[in-house]
């Protein structure tokens, strides 16, 4: 294998080079880091690139495993994390001015669980300012440099797809997880609310927050989950629930499984390239075995009008020394903006918003009562395309907490060549299902093995 593919190996392959020691983490290291010195001007998908801690780490990585200390299947790679994240000793900016000069004395706790299963940390990743929108500016997607690859964690997801990591970490508030992972063709998990830890991590909303793995792979992202996920005392909306060994589902079989895909009413304003890979990918689903029926999703509007409304009330609050101490530190971005009429949302407005939530949760777990799985579309229109479609199929589950793993499903013919992808929903701490539907999806077809011509 030359240096030049080393960069697009899976998390998977990597580590078996790795703990065999045919591969070491500083030649990955390396090769990953003349990769990025290759393609990332043509991206901008780091804020900070830590290369020179980076190899340090890789180098006490190394040593360890002469040593017989191997960590596990995380020792050893690159990765990236999303710069809210806190790092300690490193700037955490989350993309604004009045962050600029920020250096937590401490790291997230998921940051901490990475560098303890001896992860390489390359650097922070890009976003839009305080993670607000779905777009990232000043980076680009490595499928079409003319584009967006998406927001929030649309740094971790133009790099990935363009081999400058081999794993990332991203946050999902109104889908900024799988928003990203779907226009930029890689997987991303949003998962349950609570299982992984938000400690040390910029806020937009608490209640709607959520961070997860991205990666190429379903394996990948159930082998990230396995180290990031579990109960933090630090976080206060963390659960603490036994945490299984997320790499078991990979392979399970899901003959007979009840999916449910959406009606046709639901689909209004999808892109006609996004509609046609869903229906392709059903069709896949059908000849695993699944059982297919079409079901109700209740109260779509209803639910984005909620979610629109606890997320600004949240941030408002969150940002209220921002706005007394630096209100001018804010970027040219609408963020300050958005948070200000936040501060307007009276308490009567956001209680009748997390009552209305309360109701939509319990019905969306009547519908999942009778399934086992539900597929959507990732997003409803490639990256760059007029944004037309009816419903948010992406922040109705931020909304309700449930888990969702987006998995890319195609390209596009028109406009060509863009990734296009589903989502596969599931129960509360339903992600063993999640990634066992996700990964039989992925047994049969090549999708995910595609690579951007840089």
């Amino acid at each position: 294998m030359t240096p030049a593919e080393l960069p697009f190996l899976s998390i998977k392959e990597a580590a078996g080079l790795i703990r065999k020691k045919d591969l070491s983490p500083v030649e990955l290291t390396r090769a990953v880091l003349v990769r990025i010195d290759k393609i990332e001007p043509k991206i901008h998908a780091f804020v900070t690139l830590m290369a020179e801690e980076g190899l340090a780490a890789a180098r006490s990585a190394e040593r360890e495993i002469a040593r017989k200390k191997y960590r596990g299947p995380l020792h050893g790679i690159p990765v990236g994390v999303k710069d809210t994240h806190y790092t300690r000793g490193t700037r955490t900016t989350a993309a604004t001015p009045a962050l600029s000069d920020f250096v937590p004395g401490f790291d997230a706790t998921v940051v901490k669980r990475l560098k303890d299963a001896g992860a390489i940390l390359l650097g922070k990743m890009a976003l839009p300012e305080f993670s607000f929108g779905g777009l990232t500016p000043g980076s680009y997607n490595p499928w079409d440099l003319s584009r967006t690859p998406g927001g929030s964690s649309g740094g971790s997801a133009a790099a990935l797809a363009a081999g400058l990591l081999l794993g990332a970490t991203g946050g999902d508030t109104t889908g900024s997880i799988r928003g990203p992972a779907c226009y930029c063709g890689v997987v991303g998990l949003k998962p349950t609310f609570g299982l992984v830890s938000r400690y040390g991590i910029t806020v937009i909303s608490w209640s709607l927050d959520h961070v997860g793995p991205m990666s190429r792979t379903v394996e990948d992202n159930a082998l990230m989950l396995n180290v990031l996920a579990g109960y933090d005392p630090k976080d206060r909306s963390s659960v603490e629930i036994r945490v299984p060994n997320y790499v078991n589902a990979i392979g399970r079989s899901v003959k007979g499984l009840r999916m449910g895909i959406p009606r046709p009413s639901l689909f209004e304003g999808v892109h006609e390239e996004a509609r046609k890979s869903f229906d392709e990918a059903v069709k896949v689903f059908r000849k695993l075995g699944l059982k297919i029926r079409e079901i109700d999703i209740p109260n779509m509007r209803e639910a984005e009008a909620a979610q629109r409304i606890i997320r600004i009330s949240e941030a408002s609050a969150y940002h209220e020394t921002f706005l007394k101490n630096q209100p001018d530190r804010y970027g040219p971005s609408n963020v300050r903006r958005d948070v200000e009429a936040g501060s307007l949302i009276t308490a009567a407005q956001y209680l009748r918003a997390q009552r209305a939530r309360e109701q939509i949760v319990r019905e969306m777990e009547a519908v999942l009562d009778k399934l086992d799985v539900l597929l959507i579309p990732a997003e409803s229109e490639p990256a760059g395309e007029p944004q037309r479609g009816r419903y948010n199929f992406k922040s109705y589950f931020n909304l309700t907490g449930h888990p969702g793993l987006a998995i890319p499903s195609g390209f596009s013919n028109s406009p060509a060549g863009l990734p296009v992808g589903v989502q596969v929903v599931a129960g509360p701490f339903e992600e063993e299902i999640v990634y066992a539907v996700g990964h039989a999806y992925q047994s049969v077809t090549d999708w995910h093995t595609k690579h951007p011509p840089l």
